[in-house]
């Protein structure tokens, strides 16, 4: 390999990062730096260095030519893929055990389950859900999380629940 772009296979280890729904301070803490470190990569302001992306291409099982790439391919089931890989591995197994990012619950499972695109569900139906899986978010932690994700998420309503109106929330119809 002749041409290394350091900016390159950053952005794509953030793409990992994300898709695999690991928490940026759990991954800063996996490449021992400091989630401030990691806030200044995600802003641009810095790069990974070769240290780092080694253990990135250990982590994600991808190896350098391919986050040197344009065309890097996220499989399905990409996180499940790699607790099965680091199952022996604890450092990286602990990391993917963990609950994952809310962003990556909401995108990879909340989006594909057929009550909330069609009918809608409350935060607390939202929470019961994820707690199916194992992950255990605060109400009010699910509740920021959808109105931060105004372009996949509707407000499609209210209801009364105990005496106190809550929103029902609702997958954005895909275009």
């Amino acid at each position: 390999m002749s041409n290394i772009d350091r900016k390159f296979i950053t952005q794509n280890i953030l793409n990992l990062i994300d898709f695999s729904g690991v928490a940026d301070i759990d991954f800063a803490n996996l490449i021992e730096k400091s989630a401030r470190t990691i806030v200044r990569i995600r802003k641009g302001e810095a790069l990974f260095t070769i240290e780092d992306i080694n253990i990135a291409t250990e982590f994600f099982n991808k190896p350098l030519t391919e986050l040197n790439t344009k065309n890097i391919q996220f499989e399905d089931n990409f996180r499940n893929n790699l607790k099965a890989t680091h199952k022996s591995h604890t450092s990286f197994y602990t990391v993917l055990d963990k609950r994952p990012a809310i962003t990556y619950a909401i995108t990879y499972y909340l989006l594909k389950n057929e009550e909330f695109c069609t009918s809608g569900l409350t935060v607390d139906k939202i929470n019961q859900f994820f707690n199916s899986f194992g992950w255990d978010y605060s109400s009010s932690y699910v509740s920021s999380a959808m109105n931060r994700n105004k372009k996949l998420i509707d407000i499609v309503g209210t209801k009364i629940i105990d005496g106190n109106e809550v929103n029902i929330y609702k997958a954005k119809p895909q275009k």
